[in-house]
């Protein structure tokens, strides 16, 4: 499977993984193409993480809780920015946006693009396995438990990248008196009442996380990495790295040490794709995911595509670019590059982030319009509007969740209030 098969790819049928964002965008953009398309979907709703349900752990089929929603959640980035760029939200609505808006967002885009008819809801992919230009795919049922395999020309991974949690190792965490648990299973500040709370991680989700907790709790520390003070309340107390625990004391780099009652780690998560096979030639190396070209294809199988791995990035234009690079050069429009000169672009890519540590080979910030820039450039295919990295970075440098933004044109925006 060195090669992507000559065929027309309205021929062609894609096995699309995941029902969420980069699924249903995948499936949108498929049909565009007359592609037949079976998404497969674990649970029985769209919209992947952005579905809040007060359960953890399993779920009623024993399939493991994919969402991160929390109750109060609010986008972290304004809905233009949110958004699929021929599918605005209602101009009636603030920029930042609740959960529940989001996914009736979501819902209306799966409505509007009709791609509900092409969702397999409780359909668990259970392997994925190259065979003889093909792919096997087999499915499970998370209902009756009965398996089925079909065959596929290509595949779309869009599983998302919020459901295995990241726990760093901190010396005496086994032994710790309290509780701990990770932000994937945090729904409410209550169970927090009163007690003395240390919040491991500084990404939006532990900023958010923290000020909930304080309302409610007789103390908050929250442990980051950044030299810097963070602009917070002056009663959610900043400390360092921890180094380890003992008991119920938490010791910190800077020397200090706190008796605390819970932790909370908000220190992301893992990508994982148990349902490939090694024969796919996909590796994860202390969170990164290759051999794969421009953070997409799969250079050993180029018929297999991950959607929406980069973090730190406007993530429906994100899906959108990408979904589009792929299906460009399935159609013929866009021929890859050989093998050997993919993972030699490869390699040139790794050798210009020495330094950064691996686990943040996929991260974008302000990378992101170059990398929009370089997919649109190298594939020929339309660009994303350079008004969306613009905005973001404004966003970046100053986040107010009460301002509110208006995308005037590709080029430019506004602050309404």
């Amino acid at each position: 499977m060195q090669h992507v098969p000559r065929r027309r790819v309205s021929a062609m049928k894609i096995a699309i993984i995941g029902a969420g964002g980069a699924g249903l965008c995948a499936g949108r953009h498929c049909l565009d193409e007359n592609v037949s398309v079976d998404i497969f979907e674990q649970t029985g709703n769209v919209g992947g993480t952005w579905n809040y349900t007060d359960s953890t752990g399993c779920d009623e089929n024993g399939v493991p809780i994919h969402s991160s929603m929390y109750k109060g959640l609010r986008t972290n980035l304004p809905k233009e920015l949110m958004a699929f760029e021929d599918f605005p939200y209602p101009d009636r609505q603030k920029s930042y946006l609740p959960q529940e808006d989001v996914l009736a967002y979501i819902r209306n885009y799966t409505e509007k693009f009709q791609i509900e008819p092409h969702i397999k809801f409780y359909k668990r992919v259970v392997e994925i396995e190259p065979r003889d230009d093909l792919w096997l795919v087999e499915i499970e049922d998370v209902k009756s438990k009965q398996k089925e395999t079909g065959r596929y020309d290509a595949i779309i991974v869009c599983n998302g990248h919020y459901k295995d949690p990241f726990t760093p190792e901190i010396s005496g965490a086994d032994n710790f008196a309290g509780r701990v648990r990770h932000s994937h299973d945090y729904r409410s500040p209550d169970c927090y009442k009163d007690k003395k709370v240390l919040i491991l991680g500084a990404g939006p989700s532990g900023l958010d996380i923290s000020q909930q907790v304080l309302a409610v709790a007789a103390k908050v520390y929250l442990s980051h990495k950044s030299k810097a003070v963070l602009p917070l309340p002056d009663s959610l107390e900043q400390k360092p790295l921890v180094t380890r625990l003992n008991g119920s004391r938490a010791f910190f780099e800077d020397g200090t040490s706190e008796e605390i009652d819970d932790i909370l780690f908000c220190t992301g998560y893992n990508y994982t794709f148990p349902f490939l096979s090694s024969t796919c030639g996909v590796k994860i190396v202390d969170n990164y995911v290759h051999p794969l070209y421009k953070q997409i294809v799969s250079i050993e199988h180029p018929t297999l595509a991950f959607i929406g791995l980069p973090f730190t990035v406007c993530p429906f234009p994100l899906f959108d670019i990408q979904v589009r690079f792929f299906l460009s050069t399935l159609n013929g429009h866009f021929e890859l590059p050989s093998k050997h000169d993919m993972l030699k672009e490869l390699d040139e890519e790794i050798e210009k982030k020495s330094g950064v540590p691996v686990r943040k080979y996929h991260h974008l910030g302000v990378n992101q319009g170059c990398y929009f820039e370089d997919l649109a450039g190298t594939a020929r295919i339309k660009r994303v509007p350079p008004v969306i990295n613009k905005l973001y970075l404004r966003v970046r440098m100053s986040r107010n969740l009460t301002d509110c933004f208006r995308i005037i044109n590709d080029e430019s925006w506004e602050q309404v209030y």
